[in-house]
C-alpha cells in the first residue's frame, strides 16, 4: 500500500465508518452520490439495479437507497413523482425474501419507509416546489454469517461491493473470504493431518511455556508439565483416531517453522519496521517518504526469531517498549518506570495479539506493524467483522481466529472478553495520547489501527513547524471528511472553525485532498467552498 493509498484509506474512513446516517429530507439537493447514497428515479417501475447496490452496501459498510429521487445536471439530487411509493416499498420486500432474486434479506422493518423529501431553496416551501414522497431503504452491513449477500444462485457472479467510483463485481478470492469468514468455525481450527508435531519450533514452545508459567503460576517458579497433551488442550495439536497428533492451523501459525508456515499459508508474511531514527540494526529503515509500500528492509529481529506468530509478538513488543518515551518523566524522575509502563506495555501487547488475531492469513498483503515518531501502526489483512464503530466502544469484535487470541490470553494478554480496543483507548485516554483510530479498507481488504504518541497543543504545534504530512492525515483529514459528510460543503474558514485548528492547518489539509482527486471545489458567492467528489 503506497503513500497514496493510505490517503485514500485514510480519507474514506471518514465517510465509512458510520453505519448508520440520518439524512436532512427537507434539503435532499444539498447531498450528491457517494459511496453510502443511492439515488433512483424508480418511475418506471421497481429498478432491477437496486440489487447490485443492495448487495454491495450490504457486503461493505452500508448504506442508503433512495427510491424516488434523481441526479440533476449538477449532481445534486431532485424528488420526483412516484406513481405509488407504497407499491414500491411492498415490491422491495416481497423480493427480498425471494430466495432467487437475493441470498438474504438482512433488514429489519424500520429500514424502509416513505418520507416527504423536498429542496431546501428559497421559496421551496411556500409553493410546494421539489416536495414529494420517496422510499428510503437503509441497508446495514450484514451479519459475517450471512457474507456474501449476492443476487440470484451464485456468489461468484452476484456479489458486489461499493467502493468510491461505485458498485462493482467482486473477485473470486474476495468471495471465497467471505465465504470463509461465513463458516461458524474458527479459522485456526483446521487440522493439518500431513504435518505432526515436528512442524512446530522447540524454541518458540519454550517461550511461551515460560509466559505461561510465568503467568499462571504467579510468583511460583515452578513450570507445568508440558507434553503433547498440554498443546492438544492449548488447541495447537489435535488427535486422530489412532491417537496420532497432528498440529492445528493455530498452532502452525503460532508456533510453527518458517518453511510450513509458508506451505499452508502462501500469502504469510510478518514486518515490522521503523521509522525516524538513525540506523543501530538491521530492523531499521528510514525511507524518503514513510508509507506503507513494499520495502526491502530486512525481515530479521534482533535476538533472531522463526517466522511464527508467537516469535514476531515477543520481538516487536521489546522493540516498541524499549522507547523510553513510554515512561512518563515523572515516573522516570521517581525511579518507577517499570511501573509506569505496566498499563502502556498491556496496551501495545493487546493491541498486537488483538491484529495477530483478528488476521486472516489467506488474504495479500501480510501483518505490518510500524513504528514512528508519532505513532504507531498496525495493520492485518482482512476486514472487520463487526462494526468498527461499535468496537471501539465495546463490543466484541469476533476474532477471526479463536484459538490464536485464547493462546495470547492464557498469558495474560487480553481478559478473553474480546473488548481489547475499547480498553486500549481508555490507557490512551489516561496517558493522555490523542485517541487510537480503527481504520478499514478493502479490496484488497485490510483493517489498521493508528496507536497516536502525541498530545496537547504544544506537541500539535512542533509537527505543524516541521510539517509533518503523516501526522496531518492521520488527525485531521478524517474529520474533516466526515463534516463534508455531514455538512455537504463548506469553506475553509467554516471547517477551521468545526475542526478547532487553525485555517492554516485546514488548508493544508485541502490541498491534500484536492491533489488526491478526493473533494473538489466549487464557487460560491460567499467564497470558495468544498465538497466530496462524486
Amino acid at each position: 500500500m503506497g503513500g497514496r493509498d493510505f490517503r485514500r484509506l485514510t480519507g474514506e474512513w471518514g465517510c465509512l465508518r458510520r453505519e448508520r446516517r440520518m439524512l436532512d429530507f427537507a434539503e435532499i439537493d444539498k447531498y450528491k452520490e457517494n459511496n453510502r447514497i443511492e439515488a433512483k428515479r424508480a418511475q418506471g417501475g421497481f429498478p432491477q439495479s437496486l440489487w447490485e447496490t443492495y448487495s454491495a452496501f450490504a457486503n461493505t459498510v452500508g448504506g442508503v437507497i433512495l427510491l424516488g429521487v434523481q441526479e440533476l445536471a449538477d449532481k445534486s439530487f431532485y424528488p420526483v413523482r412516484l406513481p405509488s411509493p407504497e407499491w414500491l416499498a411492498e415490491e422491495f420486500w416481497r423480493k427480498a425474501e425471494d430466495k432467487q432474486i437475493v441470498s438474504a434479506n438482512i433488514l429489519s422493518p424500520d429500514q424502509v419507509r416513505i418520507v416527504e423529501a423536498r429542496t431546501g431553496g428559497e421559496g421551496s416551501a411556500e409553493d410546494g416546489g421539489g416536495k414529494e414522497r420517496i422510499v428510503v431503504i437503509e441497508v446495514p452491513r450484514a451479519d459475517r454469517r450471512k457474507k456474501p449477500v449476492f443476487i440470484g444462485s451464485d456468489p461468484y457472479m452476484g456479489s458486489y461491493r461499493r467502493n468510491g467510483e461505485g458498485d462493482y463485481r467482486c473477485t473470486r478470492e474476495e468471495v471465497e473470504s467471505m465465504l470463509r469468514d461465513a463458516d461458524a468455525g474458527s479459522q485456526d481450527g483446521q487440522i493439518f493431518m500431513d504435518l505432526g508435531t515436528e512442524a512446530l519450533d522447540e524454541g518458540t514452545m519454550e517461550r511461551y511455556i515460560r509466559e505461561y508459567s510465568l503467568w499462571q503460576t504467579k510468583d511460583s517458579l515452578e513450570k507445568p508439565v508440558v507434553k503433547e497433551a498440554f498443546w492438544e488442550e492449548l488447541g495447537a495439536l489435535a488427535k486422530d483416531g489412532k491417537g496420532q497428533y497432528h498440529v492445528t492451523a493455530a498452532g502452525l501459525l503460532m508456533f510453527g517453522k518458517t518453511e510450513q508456515i509458508i506451505e499452508k499459508f502462501p500469502r504469510f508474511l510478518l514486518k515490522y519496521e521503523e521509522y525516524g531514527r538513525e540506523a543501530e540494526e538491521e530492523i531499521y529503515y528510514e525511507p524518503s517518504e514513510p508509507d506503507f509500500a513494499e520495502t526491502e528492509t530486512t525481515e530479521v529481529m534482533p535476538g533472531g526469531w522463526n517466522g511464527n506468530l508467537f516469535d514476531f509478538f515477543l520481538s516487536v513488543c521489546a522493540n516498541i517498549l524499549e522507547d523510553t518515551r513510554f515512561a512518563s518523566e515523572a515516573a522516570m524522575q521517581e525511579k518507577s518506570r517499570k511501573e509506569a509502563q505496566e498499563n502502556l506495555a498491556a496496551g501495545i501487547r493487546e493491541a498486537l495479539a488483538n491484529a495477530l488475531s483478528h488476521a486472516n492469513y489467506y488474504d495479500r498483503n501480510g501483518v505490518l506493524v510500524r513504528k514512528e515518531k508519532e505513532q504507531i501502526l498496525i495493520a492485518n489483512p482482512g476486514d472487520m467483522r463487526v462494526d468498527a464503530e461499535a468496537v471501539l466502544r465495546g463490543a466484541a469484535p469476533d476474532a477471526r481466529n479463536e484459538r490464536i487470541s485464547r493462546m495470547f490470553h492464557l498469558i495474560g494478554v487480553g481478559d478473553g472478553t474480546g473488548k481489547g480496543l475499547a480498553r486500549i483507548r481508555r490507557i490512551w485516554t489516561q496517558r493522555g495520547w490523542n485517541s487510537p483510530r480503527l481504520l478499514e479498507e478493502f479490496n484488497p481488504d485490510r483493517v489498521v489501527l493508528i496507536l497516536p504518541l502525541t498530545k496537547g497543543e504544544e506537541e500539535r504545534r512542533k509537527l505543524e513547524e516541521k510539517g509533518r504530512r503523516e501526522y496531518t492525515e492521520a488527525r485531521n483529514v478524517p474529520r474533516l471528511l466526515d463534516y463534508l459528510t455531514d455538512h455537504v460543503r463548506a469553506g475553509i474558514p467554516e471547517l477551521a472553525q468545526a475542526l478547532g485548528i487553525s485555517e492554516k492547518e485546514t488548508a493544508g489539509c485541502i490541498d491534500l485532498l484536492l491533489r488526491d482527486g478526493i473533494i473538489m471545489q466549487e464557487e460560491e458567492t460567499e467564497g470558495e467552498t468544498y465538497r466530496l467528489r462524486d
